[in-house]
């Protein structure tokens, strides 16, 4: 089995234009995003999904300049554009992972695979945001390539783009897996929206950051304990997804 990290990425965004190469630590958030999966045990590899309007060409000459393999396809149909990335890298599945999550933790994410391939023929999607019970920021969608390809071919024109929403209120059609947390911590938004959710992020980077070692969702948790005025900084953003679609946010990046 060939699994591969898809960070789905554009430029456009209403409400912060040009989010994923803002800049923390000196690197663009695409860069974290994809250094930080990279650390993935279970991932063959990462690539970079973008739509094919001229506005993404900063991210592909990104991708390009850093290396990273980059697969460009259809602006706003997003499943045939991840199918077509799987097929493209010849990936049994994929991790999907949205541009704007510059914490996504790779340990967690190695949970979900071990799960997913110990049970291949049992489910075709595992996620961890049916039911949230994880930071908003640390959303993780394991689909099969076969799962991909039956959404082409069916999906209407209208919910091509939020084929997720398709599956949120249709879960009794798809072998899906749920993972939830033992604690709620969906009260906690670690994602990037708004400028103020930008000075979150890079305030946890100032205090987390190193070059030589990966931190993870309990690292943040502990800090936040600590320095608890932290979480005031994007806290009026709390529970606000994205106003721009019918979809939750995570559809939108």
């Amino acid at each position: 089995m060939k699994i591969i990290g898809v960070i789905q990425a554009r430029i456009n965004s209403s409400r912060l234009p040009g989010k994923v190469l803002l800049e923390i630590q000196g690197k663009p958030i695409l860069w974290h995003i994809y250094n930080r999966l990279q650390k993935c045990k279970l991932l063959d590899s990462v690539v970079i999904s973008t739509g094919e309007s001229n506005k993404n060409k900063q991210i592909i000459d990104f991708a390009n300049q850093n290396k990273i393999p980059i697969f460009v396809g259809s602006e706003d149909d997003l499943i045939n554009r991840l199918y077509k990335t799987a097929k493209n890298f010849e990936a049994s599945a994929i991790v999907r992972i949205t541009a704007d999550c510059p914490l996504v933790d790779p340990d967690l994410l190695d949970q979900l695979l071990r799960e997913f391939i110990d049970n291949e023929n049992t489910f075709d999607i595992i996620t961890n945001n049916i039911v949230r019970t994880y930071p908003h920021g640390l959303d993780l969608e394991v689909y099969s390539t076969k799962i991909l390809e039956k959404l082409d071919k069916e999906m209407i024109p209208e919910l091509r783009e939020w084929f997720a929403l398709y599956i949120l209120k249709n879960t009794s059609k798809f072998r899906l897996l749920n993972k939830k947390h033992s604690v709620d911590l969906s009260n906690h938004r670690w994602t990037i929206d708004y400028p103020e959710d930008y000075e979150f992020i890079k305030k946890i980077y100032d205090e987390l950051y190193s070059k030589d070692q990966i931190f993870v969702m309990n690292d943040i948790l502990k800090l936040l304990q600590k320095k608890s005025q932290l979480l005031k900084i994007n806290s009026k953003y709390i529970g606000i997804h994205n106003i721009d679609s019918p979809a939750d946010k995570f559809y939108e990046v």
